[in-house]
C-alpha cells in the first residue's frame, strides 16, 4: 500500500481510441472490428473517467497523467485529454501489444501503472468497440490493488490514504472505500465532463508530445502480450434474420387477453 503523499495524489487515467460507432464495420472473415475504414474518436465512457479523475485532484492535488494502449496514431486522444486538464500523458506503444485481447492489454496498462506510481487508476466503465469491462478489474487483478466499479461519484480520503465512492448496485447505491493503490471504473454518463480551454488546446495540439512506453520500458516479456498471449477467440459469425412483427390498435385492454393465452398456449 501506498503511503500518503503530502503532495497529492499520482492519478492515472485510461483513454482509447476507438473506431466511430457511427462508422464501424466488422470484417466477415476475420470476425474483427474494421478499424482502417472508420473514424478514430475519444471512446464516449473516457470522458467520465477523465473528468472523475481531475476532479480527484482537484479535491487533493497532484498530477493527472492520461495513458493509452495503441499504434503512435493514438497520441491524439492524448492530445484531447491534455487539453481537458490533464499534466501529462503517455502512449504505451509497441508492436508486442499488437492483436492483445482485453487479458493482455489490462497486463500491460498495469504495468504501465505501476510504472508511473499511479495512487489511483481510473478508467470508464467499457469501451464502445468491445463493451467487455473487463480491461479496470484486469489491471486492479494483475498488480493485486483494489478496484471500484461503477462508480457515480467520488470522494478522496487524503488523511486515511482512501477513496470513497458511490457505486451503482441494484435498487440503489452503495458507497464504498478502499485502500490506496485502487482502480476505479466509472459508469458512463456520471460524470459533467468539463471543457477544454482554448489555451490547453493549442498546447496540446502544437508543444505537447507525450512520453513513449514500449514493452521492454515496462519490462513485460513479448510472449506475455499480443495475440498469441490472448484467450479470445471468435468462434463463427452469422447474420441473423430480421423477424416481421404486426402492429394492431386495440381499443380495450381485455382484446389483449386472447392473443397472450394463446401464445402461453404454444409455448406450454
Amino acid at each position: 500500500m501506498t503511503s500518503p503523499n503530502a503532495e497529492g495524489w499520482t492519478v492515472v487515467v485510461g483513454v482509447k481510441q476507438v473506431p466511430d460507432s457511427d462508422e464501424v464495420r466488422i470484417d466477415p472473415d476475420t470476425g474483427r472490428l474494421d478499424r482502417a475504414n472508420a473514424p478514430a474518436v475519444l471512446n464516449g465512457p473516457d470522458r467520465d473517467a477523465l473528468e472523475a479523475a481531475l476532479s480527484i485532484r482537484d479535491a487533493v492535488g497532484g498530477t493527472v497523467t492520461a495513458i493509452t494502449m495503441g499504434p503512435p496514431t493514438a497520441t491524439a486522444v492524448l492530445e484531447e485529454a491534455v487539453a481537458m486538464g490533464c499534466d501529462d500523458a503517455a502512449l504505451v506503444t509497441d508492436r508486442a501489444f499488437a492483436g492483445s485481447d482485453t487479458w493482455p492489454t489490462s497486463y500491460a496498462l498495469a504495468m504501465a501503472a505501476k510504472h508511473l506510481n499511479a495512487d489511483v487508476v481510473v478508467c470508464g466503465e467499457e469501451t464502445t468497440d468491445s463493451s467487455t469491462g473487463q480491461v479496470p478489474p484486469g489491471i486492479a487483478a494483475h498488480n493485486g490493488w483494489a478496484q471500484l466499479t461503477y462508480v457515480e461519484d467520488v470522494e478522496p480520503l487524503p488523511e486515511e490514504n482512501r477513496l470513497a465512492a458511490r457505486r451503482d448496485v441494484e435498487g440503489g447505491h452503495e458507497r464504498v472505500a478502499a485502500d490506496l493503490p485502487v482502480v476505479v471504473a466509472v459508469a458512463y454518463g456520471e460524470f459533467d465532463a468539463r471543457p477544454a480551454g482554448l489555451h490547453r488546446k493549442i498546447f496540446a495540439e502544437n508543444d505537447f508530445e507525450p512520453d513513449q512506453l514500449t514493452a521492454e520500458d515496462l519490462s513485460i516479456d513479448p510472449g506475455d502480450v499480443g495475440m498469441d498471449a490472448s484467450p479470445t477467440q471468435v468462434g463463427g459469425m452469422d447474420t441473423v434474420e430480421p423477424v416481421e412483427r404486426k402492429n394492431e390498435i386495440l381499443e380495450d385492454v381485455a382484446d389483449l387477453l386472447e392473443p397472450i393465452a394463446a401464445t402461453a398456449e404454444v409455448d406450454g
